[in-house]
Order: C-alpha cells, then sequence, then structure tokens
C-alpha cells in the first residue's frame, strides 16, 4: 500500500533519529501502516475526513464559500467566519452527517478494541459540540483515549477551545497549539501521532507544534472527499438553503 502514496512533505529533524512525515491517501486504514509502537495516538479531523455533509448545504466548502463570499465584500479572514458561523451553525443543526467510507465506523471501534487510543481535532466550535456528538453518534462513531479524563473541559486558548469524549473542538484556534494545550492539560504525552486530515495547513501546522516535543509525527493528507470538493455546487447549496428556510417557516 505504501508504494501508492504520495510524498507531499519530508523534514528532517538532524537532532532526532525520527522524521516528521506527511504522506497523502484515499483510505483512513492507512494509519495501520504507521502505528511503531503501544503508545501511538491517532487523532482524525472530522469534516471531510470521517465524514461530511449529507448535502452540499452545511457542508466544509459550503462554509468555505460562505467566508470567501464576506472576504470578497472587504473582511479580513476571522471576521468573515465570524459572518457565516450563524447560518453554519443553523444548517449544522438541520443537516446530517454520512461516513466518508462505509467502513469508517467498524474501522475506528477497531482500533478502539485494540487499544489504540483515537481521538477527534476538529476546527467545528464548542458552541455546536453537543450537535457534532448527536451527528457522529447517528452514524456510530465514536473516540476513545483510554486512561484519559473524558469530562468536559475548556482550555485557556485565545478563542474557545472545547474538550469533551476525546473531540477536541480547537474553534479559531491553531490546531497545533490546541493539541499541544491539550497534551500539556491532561498530562498525557504519546510516543507518537498519527493525525488524518483533508488539509495540509492543519497537518503541518500539528507538525510544527509537535517539533520541539520528543512525540513523532506522521500526518496524512486525506484525499477521499477531493472531488466531491472539486464539484461543490454552491447554486445547489443556496437552493437548499433556501428550501431549509422555506420549510422552517412554514
Amino acid at each position: 500500500m505504501k508504494n501508492k502514496h504520495i510524498v507531499l512533505f519530508l523534514i528532517c529533524i538532524f537532532a532526532s533519529t525520527t522524521h516528521p512525515l506527511i504522506i497523502e491517501s484515499d483510505k483512513l486504514e492507512t494509519v495501520l501502516d504507521y502505528i511503531s509502537s503501544p503508545n501511538t495516538l491517532i487523532i482524525f479531523d472530522i469534516d471531510n475526513t470521517l465524514a461530511h455533509s449529507a448535502q452540499e448545504l452545511s457542508s466544509d466548502e459550503w462554509f468555505c464559500n460562505l467566508v470567501n463570499q464576506k472576504m470578497a465584500e472587504g473582511h479580513d479572514y476571522i471576521t468573515a467566519i465570524y459572518y457565516a458561523l450563524p447560518i453554519t451553525y443553523y444548517a449544522q443543526f438541520n443537516v446530517p452527517l454520512v461516513p466518508t467510507q462505509n467502513s469508517t465506523s467498524s474501522f475506528i471501534e477497531q482500533l478502539i478494541e485494540q487499544q489504540i487510543p483515537v481521538m477527534a481535532l476538529t476546527t467545528r466550535s464548542l458552541f455546536v459540540a453537543e450537535r457534532t456528538m448527536e451527528q457522529l453518534e447517528e452514524i456510530n462513531i465514536h473516540f476513545l483515549i483510554p486512561n484519559v479524563n473524558q469530562d468536559d473541559l475548556v482550555l485557556p486558548m485565545p478563542h474557545p477551545c472545547f474538550y469533551r469524549h476525546s473531540i477536541l473542538f480547537g474553534g479559531n484556534n491553531d490546531k497545533g497549539e490546541a493539541l499541544i494545550a491539550f497534551f500539556h492539560w491532561m498530562n498525557y504525552y504519546p510516543e507518537n501521532v498519527i493525525f488524518v486530515d483533508d488539509k495540509l495547513k492543519y497537518l503541518l501546522a500539528v507538525e510544527k507544534a509537535l517539533t520541539h516535543q520528543d512525540i513523532h509525527f506522521v500526518g496524512i493528507r486525506y484525499s477521499g472527499c477531493d472531488e466531491q470538493v472539486k464539484s461543490f455546487d454552491a447554486a445547489k447549496a443556496e437552493k437548499q438553503w433556501h428550501q431549509l428556510r422555506y420549510k422552517k417557516v412554514h
């Protein structure tokens, strides 16, 4: 399987005997090729990695389109996000998720049964934490880091950052910095981290954050939703938005 992977990024840290690595794959099961010790933590992004919206509406690409529209109007990135969030939340509370692969749920369950720690790291915020848990429950996706406190936790970060049931809701925080804050707060330090995300920038953020930690990093740029993202139909999403609003009003 490894010879099919496209190597995107390779950095050598000369003071270390291990090398951070980022590869690309359209299969979640690729993580099995990189579990190098029992103390390995597998981290999954949610949107367009483990699951995606059942419609164009509420999809990650729809949200990005809304943000880009606001930036085109002259707003900065963070302000554009805040403009887009209210209708995004509304859509998320009305549109379910579907798994990216038929095997997604059973594969994660298999990892947990083998006592491999599994968590999610998402840019979704604490304001949709409950809804996200509900959406994941509907498609039978759960996470577990054994021997790590599962109580709700708000981390001291520049933006709201919330942990619940092995999901770290990073919001607008840097994903790498949020993860390091989580490790420090929980006093939990895995020997290896395998992080799967559809966006390269988040893999690089986590790789950078782990550079000065004694933690080996492998990033997997999940490409299984690439065609879906490329074919995003903004007009269709707009029609679905109006249909949802009409349904709610009537």
